[in-house]
């Protein structure tokens, strides 16, 4: 009984067990999908500024077990978390509250929600914010003096975000800023006596967001009063004066600003400021024609300007002196005229003599004492140069313009050459120049006297080449060349004299012996003749059955010889020869062919040879017969028949020889 009460007990401790077991694991190991999430935008997705908006995030999900494991909602504004506007004791939470929503909070939102490491996302849904906040201006004071400075500040405290402020003056910008705290200080400096009219606004700097313009501030009043600075200037002895005339300049200020150390009182002339403190003291001049124009004087204090002009016109005394160089052209040993002279001067003032003149060349003077402006000298090489003239009055001096001069050299006696070798009845140039003498120079060719043709040279790179051509070598002689760079005198060149090429004429080639007494063993002489060509002469001789150059030689003779040593019968055949100089190409000859015969003592060796043949065969033929007279006739017929063979071949063979020999 004991024992079945234990075993109950430990079944019934085994159930509770297991079924503990069993809780625990369905409650740590859920299985769970998270079916949907939902983002809703309350009151609505586009609202007016100052609004409360909340945004909530709804959840389905799908589990097993008791109990949905632990989650988290995230919100999300423009694809960023939207941490900044969700206070930390309720981010994670399923709604987000926005107080007073301004156009900062416009934007694409949706939620997330996360379990373990499962996410989902809910519909982006695009909020709007409309309105914005009326900027206010404020400044610490609305009447100041002409360049003082008025502290304004714009606030628009109600929006958040990045913002750029603008400050005008009317219509005109002043100032521009960014800032993040929603209001921006600025100092305005106000220029001339008026009212300004101040005002400010605002645009907006939402990141991946267009720009927004806020409407115009309120308009603040701020009135300028001048600064009476404006200052006088006075010219004395007036302002229509003479060269030489002593001007003098004062400017002032009203007496109450005359001594103040805040005021600059300066004088300028263009862009040239003269003098830098005309308050204690005044510009004063010795002028010429040159300071004429227009005079400012400069008031400054706060950085306010105020400006006077007067104009100054100042009477040449005399004019500019223009230095004239006669003639145009002239050559080296011609007389040359150098003239300085002022055209112009004021009568009420000097006479035309009072002017002095002065020419110098290269910075030096050239005309030292007393000078009426005329300057006379040959011109030469230590004449070349850069002139210019001065005129003086007193203490006042004018310069001329510079001149550059350079005398020009009269052309040398021209040279003449040909550029290449000259050949009759071909073409060839003819080259004209001189060493010396100014350009342009014109060269002329001439023949017998009778101009050919005409070339102008600019410069030494200029050449002047001429055609021409001849038929006889004495022609050569009537060609010659003038040049000319003055309309006065030309200069002829000496005849030209240069070698003329005449070409190869005919050519002949002969052979020694004749060619029907060409024997075997002797030589054999090829002479190469031309009728006409100036030497050297070029030679080539040829076996035409071969085609190979037997001798190439070149002399000063018009005729040269090749020699055929000991000829034999394969030098056989046809021979030419070939003549050419500088002034042609080659020119063949004619052709001559021979046969090389055989030598006479070999002719007598092959008669000698075939008589001594014959005999012998004779001689055989005697001996056997008389051997063989007493054999039986049959037999001796038979012999006989057998002795017929060699004899009519050895006769055949003595015969051939014999006909070779006859045909030797």
């Amino acid at each position: 009984m004991g024992a079945t009460r234990t075993c109950l007990r430990l079944l019934l401790l085994s159930f509770l067990l297991f079924t503990f077991a069993f809780s625990c694991y369905a409650y740590f190991f859920i299985d769970f999908i998270i079916k949907n999430v939902t983002l809703s935008v309350h009151p609505s997705l586009e609202v007016e500024r100052g609004t409360d908006l909340t945004l909530a995030c709804n959840a389905q999900f799908s589990h097993a077990g008791a109990h949905l494991p632990q989650h988290t909602y995230n919100f999300y504004k423009d694809f960023k978390i939207a941490n900044d506007m969700q206070p930390m004791a309720a981010r994670g939470k399923e709604t987000l509250h926005i107080s007073q929503a301004r156009a900062f909070h416009s934007g694409t939102y949706y939620c997330e929600v996360v379990i373990e490491k499962q996410k989902k996302i809910s519909c982006k849904k695009e909020v709007v914010v409309k309105g914005l906040q009326k900027p206010e201006l404020i400044v610490d004071r609305q009447k100041v003096t002409e360049g003082e400075n008025v502290s304004a500040i714009c606030k628009a405290e109600e929006e958040k975000g990045s913002l750029t402020f603008s400050f005008k003056d009317d219509d005109s910008e002043v100032f521009r800023a960014k800032t993040e705290n929603g209001q921006v200080q600025h100092s305005i400096t106000l220029n001339s006596g008026r009212t300004a009219n101040l005002s400010c606004s605002y645009v907006t700097n939402f990141e991946g967001r267009p720009s927004l313009s806020s409407e115009k501030s309120n308009i603040v009043n701020v009135e300028v009063q001048e600064l009476s600075i404006t200052p006088s200037i006075r010219i004395q002895p007036s302002t229509q004066v003479i060269e030489a005339d002593t001007v003098n300049i004062t400017c002032q200020v009203p007496q109450s600003y005359q001594n103040s150390q805040a005021l600059k009182l300066k004088l300028s002339k263009g862009t040239t400021i003269l003098k830098r403190d005309m308050k204690s003291d005044h510009y004063s001049k010795v002028v010429q024609a040159a300071d004429s124009g227009e005079y400012e004087c400069y008031a400054e204090m706060n950085s306010i300007y105020k400006i006077a002009s007067a104009h100054l016109n100042v009477k040449e005394l005399f004019s500019q002196p223009v230095l004239n160089i006669t003639p145009g052209e002239v050559f080296e040993g011609q007389q040359l005229t150098i003239t300085c002279e002022s055209y112009e001067f004021a009568s009420e003032r000097i006479q035309k003599d009072a002017v002095k003149y002065y020419i110098h060349r290269n910075e030096q003077l050239v005309t030292p004492g007393a000078f009426d402006g005329t300057y006379t000298t040959k011109a030469g090489s230590e004449t070349n140069g850069n002139y210019t003239c001065k005129a003086q009055v007193r203490n006042i001096s004018k310069w001329s313009q510079n001149q550059i001069f350079r005398a020009k050299v009269m052309v040398s006696r021209p040279m003449i050459q040909v550029v290449d070798q000259v050949v009759l009845g071909r073409p060839f140039r003819i080259n004209c120049f001189s060493e010396n003498g100014s350009f342009p120079i014109t060269y002329t060719l001439k023949r017998n006297n009778n101009p050919l043709n005409r070339s102008l040279s600019r410069h030494r790179d200029d050449l002047a080449i001429f055609p021409a051509i001849i038929y006889s070598e004495q022609q050569i002689h009537e060609f010659r060349c003038e040049a000319k760079n003055s309309p006065f005198t030309s200069l002829m060149s000496v005849a030209l004299s240069v070698p003329v090429i005449v070409p190869v004429g005919q050519v002949f080639l002969t052979v020694i012996p004749m060619p029907d007494d060409v024997t075997e063993g002797h030589d054999v002489v090829l002479i190469c003749q031309v009728s006409k060509g100036t030497p050297p002469v070029s030679f080539r001789w040829y076996h035409s059955d071969s085609k190979r150059l037997l001798l190439s030689d070149t002399t000063m003779s018009n005729f040269s010889s090749h020699t055929l040593r000991h000829v034999s019968s394969k030098d056989s055949g046809s021979y030419y020869c070939e003549g050419f100089n500088s002034g042609t190409d080659a020119a063949m000859s004619n052709k001559i062919t021979f046969t090389v015969r055989m030598a006479r003592w070999k002719k007598g060796i092959i008669a000698g040879s075939c008589l001594l043949c014959v005999s012998v065969t004779v001689f055989c033929l005697v001996m056997r017969y008389r051997a063989k007279r007493g054999t039986v006739a049959l037999n001796g017929s038979r012999r006989m028949n057998e002795t017929d063979g060699p004899q009519d071949k050895m006769t055949s063979s003595v015969g051939i020889t014999c006909r070779i020999l006859e045909a030797a």
